[in-house]
C-alpha cells in the first residue's frame, strides 16, 4: 500500500532566502512559519499542508540532483485577484513574463519570473 502524503513542499533554490522570501510575502501573501540561516518556510494563511520552501542555493542539505538549471516545471499560485498582483509585482520591478491573460479554460494568468529565474504562473478563477 502506498504512503499517505500529509504534506506538500515545494523548495526554491535561492540566492538571497530573504529577498526571496519577501518576494512571494509581498506579491502573494504568503505567511513565514519558519525562519532558519539556510532555509525559509511559507504557506497560504498558516496551512502546513502546502508550504513553500526557500533555502539557500548553497545549502549542504541541497539535494546534489537538484542543483544547476531549473527546468521542466514552474510554481503555480492561486490568488484572490490576478489584476491586483500585477499590479504590485510592477511596483515591485518583478521580471513580468506576461501580463494578466483570459485563458479558455477559465482562469485569467500572469506570468512571471522570481528573484531566482524561477518562472511563475500567478492565475485567478474567472
Amino acid at each position: 500500500m502506498a504512503q499517505q502524503t500529509n504534506r506538500i513542499i515545494f523548495n526554491i533554490l535561492a540566492k538571497d532566502i530573504e529577498e526571496t522570501a519577501q518576494f512571494y510575502a509581498t506579491l502573494c501573501g504568503l505567511e513565514r512559519i519558519y525562519t532558519s540561516d539556510w532555509y525559509i518556510v511559507l504557506t497560504p494563511g498558516g496551512d502546513r499542508a502546502y508550504e513553500l520552501g526557500i533555502i539557500d542555493e548553497v545549502s549542504q542539505y541541497v539535494p546534489g540532483a537538484a542543483r544547476g538549471l531549473f527546468a521542466g516545471g514552474y510554481l503555480m499560485l492561486v490568488v484572490e485577484d490576478v489584476h491586483a498582483a500585477y499590479e504590485k509585482a510592477r511596483e515591485m520591478g518583478v521580471d513580468i513574463v506576461s501580463p494578466p491573460t483570459a485563458m479558455d479554460y477559465g482562469q485569467t494568468q500572469m506570468v512571471l519570473r522570481d528573484p531566482n529565474g524561477v518562472v511563475v504562473d500567478i492565475s485567478t478563477p474567472s
